[in-house]
């Protein structure tokens, strides 16, 4: 694979939160297929609520593995041929009325004989042999499927079945259910959102199920999941199955999300009301965990009562502790101390336009009645990016960047004596090897990356990433020259460091003079591929893997500093930014 391709792929690293994430992502594609004749289930999978038995739950657990399995390796299901949906709405009756597990392997059985494989399908195209030659060089990963050869779990017949599709090589997936866009990576686009009425248990399992097999297959850190994947599959079927409206549905579906641990996935729903859990409206501030406590970091200039470095302990009666351990059900954190990222809209949020708020600032605890907004309230930098006052450092703010502006402070900043790049903050461009060509004079490999085999589902390859001076003009025959920086470089971090900004620190500190200080980012490295489910769920999951150049993990264990530093409450209170302080200290030196 060309080196240009795999960069490009991390172009388009974003983080995607919110109604920004349903808009660009929901609009459906203008294609018509045979699957898309297929009709019968499209108001509903005619499959009613009902307590499911010890039996029941087992035999929908094979149903999902063989469901998932045959979705991603038979012909006809990637052609677009078959509508796989439709498929398990007409087979899930009779395994659901299944007494034993040999009866429920029998119906399996009987039911994938209707869809016969063409053994010519089979022979490997020289497309096909590409892709094998990939793994076999670079190979990260594999599925492990052995499951498909246990004759006791799924009787001689089915397994039979499943291991003369195995073998199948295909790498022409643009009609899957997980396509491959031209850059490489996986897309779920061809999945169709459906309706999710009340009490409709088939398409609140198939939401399940297809989400399962997705990360099953499709994500590279499924090994690394907060509990063994088969196990997640097992305990989520009754709870699914068992939803009494679409909003417990949802619940449970996120919950299921959260075990994956991956920060790149916020579940969107319908009716937006797992992002507006606790109400519409929010404190006028930003925030902090500090120590373990939620301290306001910045208020709204017209907001009086609540001061910087306020320690906030309840909003309308409600303890934020008690919040943090409700939404760790339904969001993925790391691990449990990283929540900022994904719940600090949720710690702000309340439902009146005037909120009864318990603070405690210093030894003393008040409550206030605080007016709210209808938005979160922003933080806003107050460092602006080139050289700071009184010193003769540069500062690079990268949410503050606009094309050509890097280019322009890094003439502004050839004479200084350091440079502080502080990637706390999320960048509005790609600067990951703009940067570099600055600061590091050699080319290095900063990263390794896990990318999808397009013709083998679940297995994953590896591709170094270099960057560093000339690497721009060799990828994108860029003609500009860039004057070599000289001067010490720091970078900062902290928990609130994610995705483009880790993937940025990994290439920046291998520059000779650099350094990074702050505290261990988030561990949520990589792209976003966009999940649709029934009923307009949507999320994120991470659909490259981002390993360290000695192929070490980053997802969830995030990044450590060179020199560990941490805000403290008597820093926010005095106006001080440890950080800061840290990172002049040592160009100082």
């Amino acid at each position: 694979m060309k080196k240009k391709q795999i960069v490009l792929i991390l172009s388009v690293v974003v983080l995607i939160v919110g109604t920004l994430f349903i808009k660009e992502y929901t609009s459906p594609k203008n294609k018509t297929l045979p699957r898309d004749s297929d009709k019968e289930f499209y108001q509903g999978s005619k499959i009613a609520k009902q307590d499911l038995s010890s039996n029941q739950v087992e035999a929908l657990y094979k149903l999902c593995k063989v469901w998932g399995y045959v979705k991603y390796y038979h012909p006809d299901v990637i052609s677009g041929k078959l509508n796989w949906d439709a498929e398990l709405f007409r087979v899930m009756p009779n395994i659901l009325k299944a007494t034993s597990s040999d009866e429920v392997n029998a119906i399996l059985l009987e039911w994938l004989e209707d869809f016969p494989v063409n053994v010519d399908t089979g022979k490997t195209t020289e497309e096909s042999k590409r892709w094998i030659k990939i793994q076999k060089e670079f190979g990260k990963k594999e599925a492990n499927i052995s499951w498909i050869q246990d004759g006791d779990f799924l009787g001689q017949g089915l397994s039979k079945y499943l291991c003369g599709i195995s073998n199948l090589c295909i790498s022409d997936r643009k009609n899957s259910y997980a396509s491959f866009d031209k850059l490489g990576t996986v897309s779920f686009e061809n999945e169709k959102m459906y309706h999710a009425s009340d009490g409709d248990m088939g398409m609140y399992l198939l939401g399940l199920f297809r989400f399962w097999n997705i990360y099953e297959y499709y994500s590279p850190n499924v090994e690394i999941t907060t509990e063994d994947w088969e196990s997640v599959l097992k305990n989520a079927i009754p709870i699914v199955a068992n939803a009494k409206d679409y909003r417990s549905y949802a619940k449970a579906i996120a919950q299921v999300v959260s075990k994956t641990r991956d920060a790149h996935s916020l579940v969107v729903d319908q009716e937006k009301y797992l992002y507006y859990y606790y109400g519409n409206n929010f404190l006028p501030c930003d925030i902090k965990i500090v120590d373990g406590q939620i301290v306001v970091t910045q208020v709204k200039p017209s907001e009086k009562q609540l001061r910087t470095g306020d320690i906030l302990l309840t909003i309308d009666g409600t303890s934020l502790q008690d919040r943090i351990e409700e939404q760790k059900n339904y969001h993925a954190l790391p691990e449990d101390g990283k929540i900022l990222n994904q719940l600090k809209h949720l710690l702000l949020q309340t439902k009146n336009d005037k909120a009864e708020v318990r603070i405690q600032r210093g030894i003393e605890k008040k409550t206030l009645q605080i007016p709210t907004q209808n938005i979160q309230y922003s933080y806003k930098n107050p460092i602006p990016n080139g050289v700071m006052d009184s010193l003769n450092i540069g500062y690079i703010d990268p949410s503050a960047l606009e094309h050509g502006d890097l280019e322009n402070l890094m003439k502004e900043f050839q004479e200084t004596d350091g440079l502080i790049v502080d990637l706390r903050y999320y960048p509005s461009i790609v600067i990951t090897y703009l940067l570099n060509e600055y600061i590091n004079p050699t080319q290095k490999v900063f990263a390794n990356l896990g990318i999808p085999n397009q013709a083998r589902p679940g297995a994953f390859f590896t591709k170094e990433m270099v960057s560093g001076k000339g690497t721009m003009k060799e990828q994108e025959n860029d003609i500009h020259t860039f004057s070599k920086y000289s001067g010490k470089v720091v970078l900062l971090m902290d928990e609130g460091t994610q995705s483009q900004s880790e993937f940025a620190i990994m290439s920046f500190r291998q520059a000779p003079n650099a350094i990074v200080v702050g505290n261990p980012s988030i561990g949520a490295n990589g792209n976003v591929s966009v999940v649709k489910l029934p009923g307009e769920i949507v999320f994120g999951i991470s659909g490259l893997g981002v390993y360290t150049p000695n192929g070490a993990q980053t997802q969830r264990c995030g990044l450590s500093p060179d020199v560990e530093c941490y805000q403290t409450i008597e820093g926010i209170l005095s106006g001080k930014d440890e950080l800061i302080e840290k990172a002049v200290e040592l160009i100082q030196e």
